[in-house]
């Protein structure tokens, strides 16, 4: 069994893989509820991807898992075509290489919505590029609170109030200037990539995804939303090193 491990900027998520089966998920709180994975599953190799405060892992792993930890160093599956590799974040590379794995005959527009919202494509040849990132839903309702004298702190939670008429307000200015806008943002993206790469998918995950994925649906974009997808990209690059190294 495999251990994929993926540390963003608030949380860190883990799955336990059989073969390409997920048998157990969530959120890894602590060292003990690490260390106690591997007394519940035969755990022979670990990989873990990190953009934000982690725990040192790999000096608490067991000796007989094999231990990786993924940088655009790390040998893959996909071919990376960035100017900057070294500053790549670990999470989007493994997000294409899942969204490859998942659908590996179609182009890919992978949208992250979290913390931050990136955008990068995947296409047909296994070829990454990086698009952009902006700012995530939280991120931008807080700015425009913090960086304000008057501007209430608004929440993703208060789009729903889009959905209903009325007058004008400073609310909906801000829901419309935040969540409408960021989606014009995606259909841009989408529009301009599509042109070149023909039946392009966008496949969605994050904490924000899922809202993400129907709102861009009634756009008629072609949409998957798949939570798991960094947790299924890491266990990909993982049993790629595994082989590489038999």
């Amino acid at each position: 069994m495999n251990l994929t491990i993926d540390t963003g900027n608030t949380r860190t998520k883990f799955a336990v893989f059989d073969g390409e089966t997920i048998v157990a998920s969530g959120i890894l709180e602590n060292t003990e509820q690490y260390s106690a994975l591997f007394g519940q599953y035969p755990i022979e190799a670990v990989i873990a991807s990190s953009v934000g405060q982690d725990i040192d892992f790999q000096n608490i792993t067991p000796q007989q898992a094999h231990f990786y930890t993924l940088n655009a160093q790390m040998p893959l599956p996909i071919v990376i075509d960035y100017e900057t590799p070294e500053t790549l974040g670990p999470d989007r590379i493994a997000a294409c290489v899942g969204a490859a794995a998942l659908f590996p005959s179609r182009n890919c527009l992978v949208i992250d919505a979290g913390t931050c919202i990136t955008v990068d494509l995947i296409d047909i040849n296994g070829i990454f590029d990086g698009i952009a990132i902006l700012p995530g839903f939280t991120m931008k309702f807080e700015a425009l609170h913090t960086f304000t004298k008057k501007l209430p702190l608004l929440h993703l939670s208060d789009v729903n109030e889009l959905n209903k008429r009325g007058s004008g307000s400073t609310r909906m200015s801000i829901l419309s200037g935040v969540y409408i806008a960021t989606l014009l943002e995606l259909y841009g993206f989408y529009d301009m990539y599509s042109i070149d790469h023909e039946e392009l998918k966008a496949v969605i995950t994050g904490g924000d995804g899922l809202l993400l994925e129907q709102k861009l649906k009634c756009g008629d974009i072609d949409t998957n939303y798949v939570k798991d997808l960094t947790l299924i990209g890491l266990n990909k690059i993982l049993e790629y090193n595994e082989n590489q190294n038999k």
